[in-house]
């Protein structure tokens, strides 16, 4: 079981197209972050993953530090410790706070578009000024430790023609992985959607372009597509766990499948509980099911097993329903798997030695 301790609201940034809403102080209560514990534990399920999330979970350090030793506390007897995941803006990331993590064994994700110009097209601060210089000597910072690094880069209108860019970008910084997400709540009108094919199909190049030349590295965007054509299509131990294998608690003790779900904590059709009640059962699996059923126009689609049309969070965000799919993910679903498509036959085509070892070794194992 994976479980995401939603630590406050507060932020040290103000990102254009956060989905957490309102940046505002309410902090979770130590006694609430035990509860949640003690309600995974209790239920028997092994505690997998703790993640520390927000609003900006580094603003509430000290409780951080509480939290986690209180789950290495209860968990001392078992035989795999708790995988420890901080989701970090990446500008509080040094002194104490990285000694710490590197002493915890934490995973973490830092959340940069790329370069400058794509990070501070959205990631600002209060004032409204860039925050691209103060994460990237975050994220360096955590690389020099050697601490595990993600980067979390958001795709808006204001930033998609950079995401080729940004690609090579990270790489340079020494990133290895990568994951690229669609601002599905963006306005994105026609001519952004052309914008969007355009960008997509130069990060396809550039993406085929860091295979060729040796890189070893994982960008979700059109790995994804590429496993889920080796795979014909995505495994059910592919999807997200939402509620199953999945827990978000918020500030104030509501369960919700996904932690993209908890926003300002006032969401009620996707709450599946509190710490104190447990998770309502019936209620998760309503929203499970209303998750995986497939709409009546989508069945007879040939990219239907490729399609990400199963994320709840997503369906959320863009029509307000777990299990109702917007057209506009569907176009975004189908230029992506066209992007992946043309490069991966390319690369293999050419025997890409580093292509073929990431992508196929596995599947001859």
């Amino acid at each position: 079981m994976r479980l995401t301790l939603f630590l406050d609201h507060a932020c040290n940034l103000r990102c254009t197209y956060c989905y957490n809403g309102r940046k505002f102080s309410r902090g979770m209560p130590l006694e609430t972050a035990r509860r949640a514990v003690d309600m995974v534990l209790d239920s028997g399920a092994p505690l997998n993953q703790v993640g520390y999330f927000g609003g900006e979970p580094l603003v509430r350090f000290d409780l951080m530090k509480e939290i986690t030793r209180y789950v290495r506390e209860r968990t001392s007897d078992s035989d795999k410790p708790v995988t420890m995941v901080c989701t970090t803006n990446g500008t509080l990331l040094d002194g104490e706070r990285l000694d710490w993590l590197v002493q915890n064994d934490f995973h973490l994700g830092v959340s940069l578009d790329g370069v400058p110009g794509a990070h501070d097209a959205c990631r600002v601060k209060p004032d409204g000024s860039g925050s691209s210089s103060e994460v990237e000597a975050g994220l360096r910072r955590a690389l020099d430790k050697g601490l595990p690094v993600k980067t979390i880069s958001v795709v808006d209108p204001a930033s998609v023609d950079l995401m080729p860019d940004s690609l090579a970008y990270l790489l340079g910084l020494g990133v290895r992985s990568m994951s690229f997400n669609l601002n599905y709540e963006a306005d994105w009108d026609d001519a952004a959607r052309d914008r969007f094919t355009v960008a997509i199909n130069r990060f396809a190049d550039a993406y085929a372009d860091a295979w060729r030349q040796g890189f070893a590295f994982k960008a979700n965007i059109l790995d994804a597509k590429i496993i889920s054509h080796l795979k014909m299509g995505f495994a059910c131990s592919d999807r997200c766990d939402f509620g199953c294998n999945e827990v978000a608690v918020s500030p104030s003790g509501k369960l919700y499948p996904c932690d993209r779900l908890i926003g300002e904590d006032t969401r009620d059709d996707v709450i599946i509980g509190t710490v104190e009640s447990g998770v309502d059962i019936a209620a998760r699996d309503r929203l499970i099911e209303a998750k995986n059923a497939v709409l009546e126009g989508c069945k007879e689609c040939e990219l239907l097993p490729r399609c990400m049309h199963w994320c709840g969070c997503v369906n959320h965000a863009m029509t307000g329903k777990v299990g109702e799919v917007s057209g506009l993910l569907c176009w975004f679903e189908q230029e992506i798997i066209a992007a992946a498509d043309r490069v991966a036959e390319q690369l293999f085509a050419e025997q890409s030695p580093a292509f073929l070892r990431r992508f196929y070794t596995p599947m001859l194992k």
